[in-house]
């Protein structure tokens, strides 16, 4: 018996009573920020042909979908005590091989021990292709409460920080700006949709300032954007 996959352009699926538990649904789903799921032999780019439902009550996300080279794919993604955990499966020659990930998707985490009144731990891709979305998340700590924070901690997270990052190309020049306060987790998220035709494809800058109204810190981290997605893979 075949295998059948009904798939929808880009669509959400949310029921009504699951609304308010979904967390940023498309910005949240690994797969979806970095446009590739990967088997251990072989990286495959996502296309804009997707279904994503919302599964018990929020807690879990399911996106279907089909590669820019046809393969048919199901990812299941749910989060446990700040970690993200995802499962899937995609379907190669006629059969089902597991999605793997390769460093929680090529995320970098990066937290560095601050001697100032507030400290940070921010995740962002390595790379971003043309027309996914950027998506950088910033937690705020207590130095004094967490010295040495990791990014799935939650002691010593300060709620209502304000976080402003700052986008810039490999000429300094503006792209972009994200901002807002830190959740009750300590925790704010920023996405951008990296333009098809951004100038100067490459190298860009990710600078992070956090204030609480007394107290600022900054850092800057690098990452790439990338043109359209399919120039990077085998069409083979």
């Amino acid at each position: 018996m075949g295998i059948l996959f009904i798939v929808f352009c880009g669509s959400i699926i949310i029921d009504d009573s699951f609304s308010q538990h979904v967390y940023g649904v498309q910005d949240d789903i690994l797969v979806l920020q970095t446009g590739i799921i990967s088997t251990t032999d072989k990286d495959f780019a996502v296309s804009n042909n997707f279904e994503t439902r919302i599964l018990q009550d929020g807690k879990i996300m399911r996106i279907s979908g089909i590669t820019t080279t046809g393969e048919a794919y199901y990812v299941y993604q749910k989060i446990e005590n700040g970690i993200t955990i995802v499962n899937g499966k995609i379907l190669v020659n006629g059969i089902f091989v597991p999605i793997i990930t390769k460093d929680v998707v090529f995320e970098q985490e990066i937290q560095e021990k601050s001697k100032t009144e507030l400290s940070m731990a921010v995740k962002l891709p390595h790379y971003t292709y043309s027309n996914y979305p950027f998506v950088i998340s910033v937690k705020v700590f207590d130095p004094e409460k967490n010295p040495q924070p990791k990014f799935e901690e939650s002691v010593g997270t300060l709620e209502n920080v304000f976080v402003n990052v700052t986008i810039t190309n490999r000429f300094d020049e503006f792209v972009t700006s994200l901002s807002g306060n830190t959740d009750s987790s300590g925790l704010f998220r920023g996405s951008y949709l990296v333009n098809e035709g951004i100038v100067g494809q490459g190298k860009f800058n990710a600078n992070v300032t956090v204030n609480d109204g007394l107290n600022s810190e900054s850092k800057s981290f690098t990452t790439f954007f990338r043109g359209d997605i399919r120039n990077y893979f085998d069409k083979d």
